[in-house]
Order: structure tokens, then C-alpha cells, then sequence
């Protein structure tokens, strides 16, 4: 349950990841749609209280309009970018934008974490449990060593699961 009825309005997809080409993954969309794709439920089909920290996660996304704020802030950052640089069709000018992007999505994947944690403590669950996710990614990587989820950390729009892993 969502403490204090405090539950963002949303809608759960889920999605087969081989079609989507995107592993183990739970996102959220704009407009309060959650998707979770059956690679990530399968991994975690013997941790039911881990993927409602996942879920709760997503929910954070949610509540805190992060799917929104993300466009707002790529549209200003590209376009600030393109004023600096002078050419708004450069792909230069989209560098900075990006790195930009990444460093705001970090600091609303650490709010959602949050978000997760006092979702979790609400029902009683054990926060350190979350660890279960990120060494079960982790296993999923090696395993499936390449791709888009080998980007270094400036690219990539999640902190280093060693902070995520302490924080929970």
C-alpha cells in the first residue's frame, strides 16, 4: 500500500523485453504509464517485496512528473546548447544537452529511490533486500555482456548501483 494515500494515478504495462530489445527494465512514461517488461518480473519472481521497491520506484517517477520535467529540461538545455555554440542543427550542440539530461536524470532516479525506500518502510519491508536487484542485474549483464547497457556512467542516466546499493 502507498502510504497516506499518496498513490500517484497510473497504468501498469507490461511488455515482453525481447521485443523491445531492453532486458530486465521497469520504466516510467508521461502521463502516469508504468511499463514492465517480463524479463524484469521472471528475475525477480521470487522477490515479490523487491519488485514493489521497483514498482514504488517508478511511482516516484510519477508523482514527482519526472517523465515531464525531462522534456521541459532537454528542450532548454539543447536550446541553450544550440545559443552557446551558434548552430542549433550541430550535432555538437547536442552534446552538452545530453550530458546535461544525464546529470538532471540522476538526481530523479535518486528521488525516486527515495521515493522507494519510504514506500518500502511504510509497508514494512526490508529496504536492504533492493541489493537483490542490482546483483541480479549485474549477473544479467555479464551474461549479456554489450549493448546499451555497457555506457559509462556520464552517459548512462542512473547513479552507479554502488551508491544506489548503500543507499538501500
Amino acid at each position: 500500500a502507498y502510504p497516506a494515500n499518496e498513490r500517484p494515478v497510473y497504468v501498469l504495462n507490461f511488455r515482453a523485453a525481447d521485443k523491445l530489445k531492453i532486458g530486465p527494465n521497469a520504466f516510467a512514461l508521461p502521463g502516469g504509464q508504468v511499463v514492465l517488461t517480463d524479463e524484469l518480473a521472471e528475475l525477480l519472481a521470487d522477490a515479490p517485496d523487491v519488485t514493489t521497491g521497483v514498482l514504488a520506484h517508478e511511482l516516484g517517477h510519477v508523482r514527482h512528473r519526472h517523465g515531464m520535467r525531462t522534456v521541459v529540461q532537454a528542450s532548454l538545455l539543447a536550446a541553450m546548447a544550440g545559443w552557446v555554440i551558434g548552430d542549433f542543427s550541430s550535432v555538437l550542440a547536442a552534446v552538452p544537452a545530453v550530458l546535461g539530461q544525464a546529470a538532471y536524470a540522476r538526481d530523479f532516479e535518486r528521488e525516486a529511490d527515495t521515493e522507494a525506500i519510504r514506500v518500502l518502510r511504510a509497508n514494512g519491508l526490508t529496504l536492504s533486500r533492493m541489493v537483490l536487484l542490482f546483483e541480479r542485474l549485474d549477473a544479467w549483464r555479464e551474461k549479456h555482456a554489450g549493448g546499451l547497457h555497457d555506457l559509462p556512467i556520464a552517459l548512462a542516466d542512473h547513479p552507479a548501483d554502488t551508491e544506489r546499493k548503500r543507499l538501500f
